[in-house]
């Protein structure tokens, strides 16, 4: 036999409580208060399956224990039942709207008292499964991402091991840059909860484009020729594209937007003079905005093939003296803000992506 559901029934009424002891306390554990004060007194120490709320009581009324019920977080879900002798539509109206199930009317009828209380246990109960459902159902599709994320970057990675880890170096920086940017009152309205795991998610899918580049140029280890240069930038309208098919054929087209936006306008520049579309200011997308600044930083603090490594303040130095024409003003501005955590996240990127701490939700 399963646990005893929990009751907590709130009534001035002694003869209420003794005859709601008759009739639930062999299917439920029952626990009184004989006041609001007493109810929240209680609920510090249980947390009830339901709640029997008596409307008429002194101090504190039935109406207003439930209104400061649901504005505890860990009590606005519990269901409650109120408990009277007013049977006006006006009441009931008003017991509804502020959030009760059901009314319970006085003097009680035990086996409908009974039955009530079951059926909105069970709704309850029900709905808690309904929302774990869901629940793992989401994170089984934010795993199925991070497959895919994980999947095109190894793709790239197999091309050139040179952009396999500028991918994950980026995302790192990219993280680091978007959690600050969600404090800052000015990009709120680009940022909310589910934009910053999908935008942390999508940040190594940047450069995926690259997977249909020539060996020759991709793994050229100097300087590219103007044709060449050419054919590598190619890889934004590649990526882009790649995405803008996939927003009508996955679960969340919200994701392929935000990966083809991040993907296809990286390189452009607010002075307009970038590629591929030679997009000026705020007409490039906000997220690949972001990307420009620490696609940038990456490439320049890392080793490559032709060059050495340069240093952190150096690169910041060129950031900020590209501010307003390569680079958003304002978003260099809150880089350079942010800069000892982001020579911190240089300092321990190594670290950071053996425990592929790089690109995951959550790190935003």
């Amino acid at each position: 036999m399963g646990e005893k559901k929990k009751i907590l029934m709130v009534d001035d009424v002694a003869l209420n409580h003794a005859t709601a002891r008759d009739v639930l306390e062999d299917t439920y554990e029952l626990y009184e208060a004989s006041s609001g004060k007493e109810a929240f007194e209680k609920l510090k120490e249980i947390t009830p399956d339901l709640i029997l709320l008596d409307v008429v009581m002194p101090e504190m009324n039935g109406m207003e224990v439930l209104k400061k019920l649901k504005s505890i977080p860990s009590c606005k879900e519990i269901p409650v039942i109120f408990l009277t002798a007013d049977t006006s539509p006006e009441a009931e109206v008003e017991g509804f709207q502020l959030g009760i199930v059901d009314y319970i009317t006085k003097p009680f009828v035990p086996m409908v008292m009974k039955k009530r209380i079951e059926t909105q246990i069970e709704l309850s109960q029900y709905q808690k499964n309904l929302e774990e459902r869901v629940e793992k159902k989401i994170e089984e599709m934010e795993q199925m991402y991070d497959l895919i994320t994980v999947s095109f970057a190894g793709l790239v990675e197999s091309r050139d091991g040179v952009t396999g880890v500028h991918l994950k170096n980026t995302s790192i920086y990219y993280t680091a840059f978007i959690s600050h940017l969600k404090t800052v009152k000015k990009y709120e309205q680009y940022l909310p909860p589910t934009v910053v795991k999908k935008a942390c998610r999508c940040a190594p899918l940047h450069d995926v484009g690259k997977i249909a580049i020539r060996d020759a140029v991709l793994q050229k280890p100097a300087s590219l020729s103007s044709e060449e240069f050419d054919n590598m930038k190619l890889h934004a309208v590649i990526g882009g594209d790649l995405f803008d098919y996939l927003e009508d054929k996955i679960p969340d087209p919200e994701f392929a937007r935000i990966a083809s936006q991040i993907a296809k306008s990286h390189h452009e520049r607010w002075d307009g003079k970038g590629y591929p579309n030679g997009l000026k200011g705020e007409e490039i997308p906000f997220l690949a905005r972001v990307m420009a600044i620490v696609d940038v930083y990456d490439a320049m603090t890392s080793q490559r093939p032709y060059k050495d490594p340069i240093s952190h303040e150096k690169t910041m130095a060129f950031i900020a003296s590209n501010s307003g024409s390569q680079f958003d003003p304002g978003l260099v501005n809150e880089f350079l803000n942010i800069g000892n955590v982001i020579k911190e996240c240089l300092e321990t990127k190594e670290m950071m992506i053996a425990k592929k701490q790089y690109f995951s939700a959550k790190y935003g």
